[in-house]
This record gives structure tokens, sequence and C-alpha cells, in this order.
């Protein structure tokens, strides 16, 4: 979609219906997100439309090499006979045939060509929009494990945490005096009773 259609869809929308939407940018990827497959859909109906104009298309040149060849057939006829007027009348009929048989050629082949570019732009737009779901996806979990990533960090930082027993680490999150004490304990004792066996 354009993006001055999208402008004034912003302008004519409730002020705080905007504002909603700014402070949600979930809404707006899966906004974003509907509008291109509705795209998408668009343009395979639009696809699968000329294929099928195509196929009629070449239905009918087929029908008119048919009547080509039978106007073919009656004017030997007509030449064996010595019909001179009917003979006209078929060498009309049949130039009649051969000049909307080339026509109906013309259109195959812009259509055809057409068929062929549509597809390309389709194939290109599907590529895109898994792309682009993928990468939602991704920042609708990354932003899920950043909130809860937050909440247990604000969660420890409330703590009742004594000072001057605690070392800050990554992300600050605070290690206890105790907990660095029983950790030595564990690697001694490892290492202790892998030296006994």
């Amino acid at each position: 979609m354009a993006i001055s259609t999208r402008i004034k869809r912003l302008f004519h929308a409730d002020i705080n219906a905007v504002l909603d939407v700014i402070e949600e940018p979930d809404v707006i990827l899966k906004q974003a997100i509907r509008e291109m497959q509705e795209n998408l859909d668009w343009k395979r109906g639009r696809l699968a439309r000329n294929e099928r104009n195509l196929e009629t298309l070449k239905s009918h040149e087929v029908h008119l090499g048919e009547q080509i060849a039978k106007a073919e057939d009656d004017l030997k006829l007509c030449l064996k006979e010595g019909s001179e007027d009917l003979a006209h009348k078929t060498i009309g009929r049949k130039l009649s045939f051969e000049k909307h048989r080339k026509v109906v050629k013309r259109r195959i082949s812009n259509l055809t060509k057409l068929c062929e570019d549509q597809t390309v732009e389709v194939e290109a737009q599907q590529a895109e929009l898994e792309s682009v779901i993928e990468k939602a996806e991704f920042y609708v979990r990354t932003a899920d494990d950043d909130s809860a990533f937050s909440v247990a960090e604000s969660i420890l930082s409330a703590a009742d945490l004594r000072p001057g027993n605690s070392y800050g680490g990554a992300g600050s999150l605070q290690v206890t005096q105790e907990e660095i004490e029983l950790e030595w304990m564990r690697l001694r004792e490892g290492n202790d009773k892998g030296g006994d066996s």
C-alpha cells in the first residue's frame, strides 16, 4: 500500500487511536502484515484471472485454426466444382479467420509476458511477506523476552540484598557472598573427590 494512503488514514483516524497504535508497535506490525497479505491476495487474484483469460485465448486460437482448416477444405471443394462465387465468399471467410487469429496470437503473447511478470512479482512479494513475518515473530519473541528479563531484573533489584555482601553482575543481576562461598565449597568438594579416586 502506498505511503500517502497510510498517511491519509493516520490523519483521518481518531487521535487517541493513533496514540494507542504508536504505543503498541506489535499492532503496527500486525496491521502492516495484514495489508501486505491483502495486497498479495489481490495480486494473486489478478494473476489467476489473467491466466484464465490466457487459457480462453489459447482455446479460441485452436478454434480459429480449425475454422481456417475447414475454410481451406471448402475452398478446395469450390475450386473442384468450379463455383467462383462460393470460392470468393470462402476466401473472405478464411482471410477473416486468419486476421482474427493474428490478433489473438498477439494478445496471447502479451498476456503470456504479463503473466510471467506477475508471477515473478507475486513470488517476490510472497518471499518478502514471509521475511517480514519471520522478523515480526522474532521481534515479538525478543520483546517478550526483554519484558520478562526486565521484570526479573526489577524483582532482583528490589530484593533486600545487604550492601557489601553482593557483587554487581552483567545486567545488574547481583550475586550474594553466600552464593559465592557455596559455589567455592562445591568446587573444592568436587576437586577433592576427583583427587581421591
